[in-house]
């Protein structure tokens, strides 16, 4: 599920708890004569409960007297909260790709069953992105549309989403769910002090290879090497495992210039570079930190050779050419970890966390934290919330982390997608790396395709050498700057 590509719990209304307990204090009664009469305390109070009235009696020794104390409580019933009916409603919800589909109406069932004249349609459109804007700007489109966070703030800028805010402060069952959830996603859809959308899932990037080849080749698996594996230990692997007959490469040792988002701002950020600014105004590509990092990638692809050349991309992506043994090691998402474990049979793959920075000892990822918005323009908004607190829900989100898509914004729930049982056994590399992980750039204005054409353009030349990695970055942040001053 890459940015790049165009790709059973009841909803309750706010709970109110009822319940108050009073407590008795003992009185001590002094003792005088031989043998006192044991005298009789009644002492009336009232405990509000739900039930039905009781009179409870018993024998306390206080001071060494007997007494008897009895006790009525007077028990004033109350009513449970109504649960408010929705009115009916056919909801419609979006997503660009179709993996999360078979999940959703499995949550949208469990919604229906509880609210019986609310109905819920998923769909993953082609053309995702063009079809919502069309639709949008028609008044029309879905209730509820997954949104990346690449574009959330830009979306909620242009007004096309609906303030949740009310929402989320009068209910709840959502204050839970957020509470729940990971920190850092759940402050990211909190633009500007509001939310314009919630977190559903997210993603990390982790680091893919060929178990049973490096065990033939007699070195430690990367996850066996553990905090030690670093740039340096990842370029020495690519060159021992790179084959060739002749001048032709029968098995990349390791790719190094996968884009954006699984590939080289992974290595910038783990070098103390980024691609923005920490207030997103601006392109720092062009950092010397991030300009290290650029050649370290491009010295493994044009000076060692050691990961695939043109001609072998343009022939095969780099995810069939892992899953057909032409590659021991590729930096991609978590999400891939399904597809390996569902199609991969002729070798045994693992996952480790990216190779650290030996510059700076660190790691770094990118999380594209995708999340749940409103339609303002939807005509059942009641509804509509009632379905996102739902799919928020441990229940929605248990089943969406069985289902091996991404990883569910609930930590409780994450839990069961991060079980190295679903495969492979070092699946829980991929939770460590959200330590190291920030969200992938996002600026206020312009989108990430808008942002991605110069980026792509540029990334291109320096990875097949046509520019030098100082001036193509130069280059790719002053046009990315340039879109920036003409957005305002």
């Amino acid at each position: 599920m890459e940015v790049e590509m165009k790709q059973q719990t009841r909803w309750t209304r706010r709970r109110f708890l009822a319940g108050a307990g009073v407590g008795l204090a003992g009185a001590a009664l002094a003792a005088c004569g031989a043998t006192p009469t044991p005298q009789v305390v009644e002492k009336e109070v009232t405990k509000i409960v739900q039930g039905t009235p009781e009179v409870v009696k018993e024998t306390v020794v206080v001071a060494g007297t007997p007494q008897v104390v009895k006790e009525t409580v007077v028990v004033e019933v109350t009513q449970a909260p109504k649960v408010v009916e929705l009115a009916p409603a056919s909801l419609s919800v979006w997503v660009w790709w179709p993996s999360p589909v078979e999940s959703l109406n499995k949550m949208g069932e469990a919604f229906t069953k509880a609210n019986p004249k609310v109905t819920v349609k998923n769909e993953a459109p082609t053309d995702y992105w063009t079809k919502l804007q069309t639709a949008l700007a028609g008044g029309a489109g879905p209730d509820i549309y997954f949104m990346n966070n690449v574009n959330y703030w830009a979306w909620a800028l242009k007004g096309v989403l609906t303030d949740l805010d009310d929402y989320v402060a009068a209910d709840s069952a959502m204050q839970d769910n957020l509470m729940n959830s990971w920190d850092t996603a759940v402050a990211f859809y909190k633009f500007e002090g509001k939310y314009y959308g919630l977190p559903f899932m997210y993603t990390t990037v982790v680091l893919y290879y060929n178990e049973d080849l490096m065990k033939a080749s007699g070195l430690k698996t990367p996850a066996e090497v553990g905090n030690d594996f670093d740039w340096t230990m990842f370029r020495e692997y690519a060159n021992k495992l790179t084959k060739r007959e002749g001048d032709k490469v029968t098995m990349w040792g390791g790719s190094s210039t996968e884009g954006i988002e699984t590939g080289w701002l992974n290595f910038v950020r783990a070098n103390h570079g980024d691609f923005l600014n920490k207030e997103a105004t601006k392109c720092i590509i062009d950092s010397q930190a991030s300009q290290d990092a650029w050649d370290f990638l491009v010295q493994m692809r044009l000076v060692d050779k050691v990961s695939p050349d043109t001609a072998s991309l343009q022939a095969e992506p780099t995810l069939s050419m892992f899953m057909t043994g032409k590659i021991a090691m590729l930096p991609d998402g978590d999400w891939t970890m399904k597809t390996y474990n569902e199609q991969l049979k002729d070798f045994k793959y693992n996952i480790a966390l990216l190779p650290k920075s030996p510059a700076t000892g660190d790691r770094g990822g990118t999380t594209n934290i995708v999340g749940l918005v409103m339609n303002k323009d939807t005509k059942a908004k009641d509804q509509a919330w009632a379905l996102m607190t739902h799919l928020l829900s441990k229940d929605s989100q248990d089943i969406f982390a069985k289902a091996d898509v991404l990883a569910p914004v609930r930590n409780d729930s994450a839990q069961l997608y991060f079980d190295p049982a679903l495969g492979p056994s070092n699946r829980m590399a991929a939770f460590q790396m959200k330590d190291f992980t920030t969200p992938l750039p996002t600026h206020r204005k312009v989108t990430w395709d808008e942002m991605m054409k110069p980026t792509t353009q540029w990334q291109t030349e320096i990875f097949e050498g046509r520019s030098g990695v100082k001036d193509g970055l130069t280059n790719m942040a002053k046009d990315v700057n340039d879109l920036f001053a003409k957005a305002g």
